[in-house]
């Protein structure tokens, strides 16, 4: 097969792509860190130069480093610059399409956005592409694709291999439907970064698939970190309602961010600290009766576990695994699993599994040679036999006839294999990742046997059940497919991606998937997380709404809704029932208002009032739950740590607040109060808020402006980081607390 031909620099590359192609690019990109950034920007520069080639750049969630939109926010970003994204290349067309910049012979697609980046760029508001996520492969092949450019991680063997490690999902099922259209050649070209993890499975490569390499020490780049963000009570509050709902033994997608850490970590609860997750979740539970949901609440711990079937594979993954959650294996046979999964066998070798195999009629009596290859492939018969005629035979000559009726027959098939555990178990399959770096560095240190329980694989293979309908509904048992939104109507829509003046927030992305998988699979659940309300520039705002324009997922999808108060059970439900179900768990300072809206239109009867149990949906309800006892002890601002420092995790939480209260002077007076005194104290209690002045630039402050943010920064530290709570692993924590005592 031929091998690529590599290149040190890229614009060698790019004239060799040039050569090949012409100059019309249609040039495919993967979502999130796998993107090709330098032969991205080399290749968008050359067009920038020349008018004659055409460029058309379709990608996803492109990512940039944090940017600072007032003085406030880069006093806080510009040491994270410098300390965390100093190696990473930005991506040249973002930062052109934010201005409004790019010339007429570039165009960039996105199918998905980073979530509010681009509200106010013309050039991707109008160049989006709505799309599901596993429709991508044929609509960039409808767009005429001819070169794909990705990070590739190179295997540290003599094998030559590659992985595509955080982007399989796009790429192999592009060339894989290329291949039976008859589409044309693709050009491949692969950057090679060996501080990209190498995961194996699918995601691991011949390099025969590629054109070009990128490979030498200017392609060895830091991976882009997503700093984990801190989870507030009410993403607790909605994380311990979801974990309610999972079964043990079950299948569990989320995706990232502060609602995905806290999931994770009530998870984790649940096996290790399991008296304190039923204390909290019953106390937050005012559905006594479960006249909202019908499912019983899950209580226990796992014993089964769980498996991992997630387009976005979370760092909450890694830490689920490691605390002895994640650890149910699904097998590549739809028979073998169905009997695994209904007890009948183990996952080991051993002559039950023989005969359960032979009475569900997987394999026959005597073997065929299909069987033989089968039952090899899965680590059930030995490797040293080979078929021939319905015996074995081995380097020594012809042994006994197969004959699965004997136990000797079976144990002589068994051979070494016998009562050894499967090989091939999976406990993640995943799409892409994206993470902190906490999360890159768990991934290339993996040992090996524990990297083989990972599969990255092909999205169509995660998101859909077309291909394969069997094997995945035996693999994936009691699924809870959970995804996050903005708002929800009454009636059960679910907006998820954009505003009502057609605004795209972010994106469709594999939510309209999981849903209607969930509708499909025998025992599978969608669940829709969303804060009942938002704080937007001091004033709340309901997210549960009359109705909106447009929606995400149609109300006649509607499966789970869960807030911060409760879970509303909507599938198969009457118009009736499920409004009534989500008032009952909307804030109760909007129900009165939604409610009236639901008479006026005739879908609730007049003489309807709100429960007396769900009367009381409040912010301080949520918070009381969580501040008794020792219970903020088990709730960490950072449940799987961050890659902000102890001073940037506590800004980050303050700073957030700040944004959310509002702009006004006299909004902020509260906080400028306590701010004023924190700032001008001494006392012991305030040593951590000048420490954390002195991480912003604020001792430097000499203009009544800059005064006034320090104050308004003080006062958010001293009001809405609670003490309490711990912080969770941040890098110089201990080392702070040191300063601090010797002080």
């Amino acid at each position: 097969m031929a091998q690529p031909e590599t290149f040190g620099a890229v614009e060698e590359c790019i004239d060799a792509v040039l050569e090949k192609l012409g100059k019309h690019i249609v040039l495919g990109l993967p979502l999130g860190i796998g993107k090709a950034n330098q032969f991205a920007n080399a290749i968008y520069a050359r067009a920038e130069q020349d008018p004659e080639i055409s460029l058309t750049i379709f990608t996803a969630l492109t990512l940039e480093r944090p940017a600072a939109g007032s003085e406030l926010q880069r006093r806080f970003v510009q040491p994270l610059l410098d300390r965390l994204y100093s190696d990473y290349q930005d991506l040249a067309y973002n930062r052109a399409r934010r201005k409004g910049l790019l010339p007429k012979n570039v165009e960039v697609c996105e199918f998905f956005m980073q979530p509010g980046a681009f509200l106010s760029a013309p050039s991707a508001q109008q160049s989006y592409v709505s799309a599901n996520y596993t429709h991508v492969p044929r609509d960039l092949l409808d767009r005429g694709v001819n070169v794909v450019a990705q990070m590739v991680s190179p295997a540290n063997d003599e094998s030559g291999d590659f992985s595509l490690s955080s982007n399989p999902d796009l790429t192999l099922p592009l060339l894989r439907l290329a291949k039976e259209r008859g589409h044309g050649h693709i050009v491949m070209v692969g950057e090679v970064n060996p501080r990209l993890p190498f995961v194996g499975g699918d995601a691991r490569v011949k390099p025969s698939m590629f054109d070009f390499l990128l490979q030498g020490e200017s392609f060895e780049r830091e991976i882009f970190p997503a700093p984990n963000p801190p989870v507030r009570h009410t993403d607790y509050a909605l994380a311990f309602h979801i974990a309610g709902l999972v079964k043990d033994a079950g299948t569990l997608q989320i995706g990232i961010g502060a609602l995905g850490d806290a999931i994770c970590h009530v998870l984790s609860l649940r096996q290790t600290k399991n008296s304190d997750y039923r204390d909290i979740l019953q106390s937050l539970n005012e559905d006594r009766e479960q006249a909202l949901c019908g499912l019983p609440l899950e209580l226990g711990a796992f014993e089964k576990g769980l498996y991992g079937c997630s387009e976005m594979v979370p760092e909450g993954f890694l830490h689920l695994r490691r605390c002895g959650v994640m650890t149910r294996e699904v097998y590549g046979d739809a028979t073998l699993q169905r009997l695994i999964n209904d007890g009948i066998v183990a996952n080991r070798a051993t002559e039950e599994l023989l005969v359960a195999l032979r009475e569900a009629g997987r394999i026959q009596c005597p073997l065929t040679e299909e069987d033989t290859d089968f039952l090899q492939y899965m680590g059930i018969v030995d490797p040293s036999y080979s078929w021939r005629g319905h015996r074995f035979l081995d380097k020594h000559g012809e042994m006994e006839e197969c004959d699965l009726h004997s136990s000797s027959g079976r144990k002589r098939l068994l051979g070494s294999c016998e009562d050894q555990k499967l090989p091939g178990g999976i406990w993640l399959h995943g799409g892409f990742y994206l993470g902190s770096n906490a999360m890159y560095n768990a991934l290339r240190d993996m040992p090996a046997g524990e990297m083989e329980g990972i599969n990255m694989t092909a999205i169509d293979y995660i998101n859909e059940l077309q291909k394969g309908r069997a094997l995945k509904i035996a693999q994936r048992q009691h699924a809870r497919f959970v995804n996050s939104a903005m708002m929800v109507t009454l009636n059960g829509a679910v907006i998820s991606d954009g505003l009502e003046d057609g605004a795209v927030v972010s994106g469709v992305g594999g939510q309209y998937n999981f849903v209607a998988q969930a509708q499909e699979l025998p025992g599978g659940r969608s669940v829709i997380a969303v804060a009942s309300t938002r704080n937007s520039g001091g004033r709340i705002r309901s997210n549960i709404v009359w109705q909106y324009p447009h929606c995400t997922i149609p109300r006649h999808l509607r499966d789970m809704v869960v807030t911060e108060y409760g879970v509303a059970d909507l599938r198969g439900k009457t118009d009736r029932d499920v409004i009534v179900a989500m008032l009952c768990i909307a804030d109760s300072r909007f129900q009165q208002e939604l409610l009236d809206k639901a008479k006026s239109a005739g879908k609730v009867e007049s003489s309807y009032e709100i429960p007396e149990a769900f009367s009381n949906n409040t912010p301080e309800r949520i918070d009381a739950v969580f501040t008794q006892g020792h219970r903020p002890k088990l709730l960490p601002y950072y449940p799987l740590g961050t890659d902000l420092t102890y001073e940037e995790a506590q800004l980050a939480i303050a700073l957030k607040a700040v944004k959310e209260e509002g702009r006004k002077i006299w909004e902020l007076w509260p906080i400028l109060r306590k701010g004023l005194r924190a700032s001008k104290s001494s006392a012991p209690e305030y040593r951590e808020v000048h420490a954390c002045l002195d991480r912003m630039g604020f001792g430097y402050s000499d203009t009544f402006e800059h005064r006034l943010e320090a104050y308004v920064v003080a006062g958010s530290l001293v009001r809405f980081v609670d003490k309490e709570r711990p912080l969770g692993d941040v890098s110089d924590a201990e080392g702070l607390r040191q300063n601090i005592s010797d002080e």
